[in-house]
C-alpha cells in the first residue's frame, strides 16, 4: 500500500487549532465513543493506574488518564510539545528499545495515516507480557461505501472529510485489522463500533451534521443482526498474548 506523507499529515495536525471541535458533531460523537470506550476498557486492566501508557499519535490528549505516566508519541510537533512526557516520532519506528508499556492507545484513526501491521507489531514490541492496546480504526464496512469498489476492501485508499475538510485516508475492513492484529500477536477482548445508519444518511444528502445526528442510534442498531457489523469507526481492546 501506498504510504501517506507523514510529513504531509504533520503539517496538517500542526496547523489545526482543535483536534476535537465541538462544532463538528460527527467526530465529537465519534470522540464520545472512544472516551466511553477507553472507561470500561479500564475497569478490565488490573491496577492500572499504575502501569506506564503510550498514547500512540495523541495530538496531546489523555483521555482524563494520569499525565504521569503517560508517554505521548506524534509526528505534529506542535500538538505535544508543551507536554512533559512527549516524543516527535513516527509510530512506524518508535525510538524504544525495549518493552515498557502495560497500555498502549492508538485512537483518532491515527493508524488510517499508517501500515497497520508495521505499527501492530511495533505495538507488541512495546507492550509488556499481558499488555493491552486500545485501537481505533476508519472501517471498510460501512454503509458509506455499500455497492461500491472499495466496500469491505482490506485497505482502501477513500476521500473523506475531517473539520469540514477533505481529506484522504486508508480505510480497513475490520476482519482485516483483527487478523493483523492476531498475526500480531494480540488478542481481541472486546469492540464496539460507531456511526452504524450515519454513513448511509451521509452518502444520500452530503450533510455532516444532519448524518451525525443518527450516531445516538448506533446502540439501537447495533442489536440489529442485519446493521450490526457496519460502521464507519471500530475501537477494539487487544492483549497481548505470551
Amino acid at each position: 500500500m501506498d504510504r501517506i506523507d507523514p510529513e504531509e499529515v504533520a503539517k496538517k495536525y500542526n496547523s489545526i487549532k482543535v483536534i476535537w471541535d465541538e462544532s463538528d458533531k460527527w467526530h465529537i460523537w465519534t470522540k464520545r465513543m472512544i472516551n466511553d470506550f477507553i472507561k470500561k476498557s479500564l475497569a478490565l486492566i488490573p491496577n492500572y493506574q499504575n502501569i506506564q501508557i503510550l498514547n500512540a499519535g495523541s495530538a496531546g490528549h489523555s483521555y482524563g488518564l494520569d499525565e504521569r505516566n503517560i508517554l505521548h508519541i506524534d509526528i505534529a510537533k506542535d500538538r505535544i510539545s508543551h507536554l512533559p512526557n512527549a516524543i516527535v516520532a513516527d509510530i512506524h519506528r518508535i525510538p524504544i528499545s525495549y518493552s515498557h508499556f502495560g497500555l498502549i492507545i492508538c485512537v483518532g484513526s491515527v493508524i488510517n495515516y499508517c501500515e497497520p501491521m508495521i505499527v501492530l507489531k511495533e505495538f507488541r514490541r512495546l507492550l509488556t507480557s499481558g499488555g493491552y492496546l486500545i485501537l481505533e480504526f476508519e472501517n471498510s464496512y460501512t454503509l458509506e461505501l455499500l455497492g461500491k469498489h472499495a466496500f469491505n476492501k482490506k485497505a482502501t485508499l477513500i476521500d473523506t472529510f475531517y473539520n469540514r475538510k477533505s481529506e484522504k485516508i486508508w480505510f480497513f475492513s475490520e476482519s482485516y485489522i483483527r487478523e493483523l492484529a492476531r498475526l500480531s500477536g494480540l488478542q481481541l477482548y472486546s469492540i464496539r463500533r460507531c456511526h452504524i445508519i450515519s454513513p448511509l444518511v451521509y452518502r444520500i444528502f452530503k450533510n455532516e451534521r444532519l448524518a451525525a445526528r443518527f450516531g445516538l442510534l448506533d446502540r439501537l442498531f447495533s442489536f440489529i443482526p442485519i446493521l450490526k457489523r457496519f460502521s464507519s469507526n471500530v475501537i477494539c481492546l487487544f492483549a497481548k498474548t505470551n
